[in-house]
């Protein structure tokens, strides 16, 4: 059984103990989402690391922002996945009822055309994430999103995450914006 510390914690530590609980209840409900996005990283390490650990320590380190009332995670800089491949170049989105399409060019000749392309909305407050349930391949140039009516009207964070085929290998994902569909 551990034993109790009667010291009393610096403001530093207090400050970290804030950042570390931010970001655990931003990547929890995306756990699923990050053990995808994250396992050939994890297995390129030469020891063992957890996909979701590795997301952990890039949100510590990169993705909180400080403001007057505190820290904050900034999701622009939230990365739900990365790697080697080559990523898409978002051209459009569209929102219709219900429903998000996002149209992608391929900037790369080192990718193929029947890679995974996912689109993926995250409503923080409730903490619920979804992801595209058709399978959309890369040389289809778009990708939509069926919005369940729970979520509608509601501030949902979108994201874009390319995968091979295989799903082994990833692109770092990118952050499209906040988006309310109606």
């Amino acid at each position: 059984m551990k034993k109790k510390s009667n010291k009393k914690r610096s403001a530093a530590q207090l400050d970290q103990q804030k950042r570390f609980a931010l970001a655990m209840s931003f990547l929890s409900p995306l756990k699923s989402i990050l053990a995808d996005g994250y396992k050939f990283l994890a297995k390129r390490k030469k020891r063992l690391v957890y996909p979701f650990n590795l997301a952990l320590s890039h949100v510590l380190n990169m993705a909180i922002a400080e403001e007057e009332g505190g820290p904050f995670v900034d999701p622009e800089k939230v990365w739900l996945s990365d790697g080697t491949l080559p990523g898409v170049l978002v051209s459009d989105i569209v929102e219709e009822t219900g429903r998000i399409l996002v149209s992608y060019d391929s900037f790369s000749s080192f990718c193929a055309w029947d890679d995974h392309v996912k689109l993926i909305a995250y409503q923080v407050k409730e903490g619920v994430a979804i992801r595209s349930q058709r399978l959309a391949l890369r040389s289809e140039k778009q990708v939509a999103l069926d919005i369940p009516p729970s979520l509608l009207g509601k501030e949902l964070l979108l994201y874009i995450v390319c995968c091979e085929r295989d799903g082994i290998k990833y692109a770092r994902s990118q952050y499209l914006g906040t988006y309310l569909i109606k």
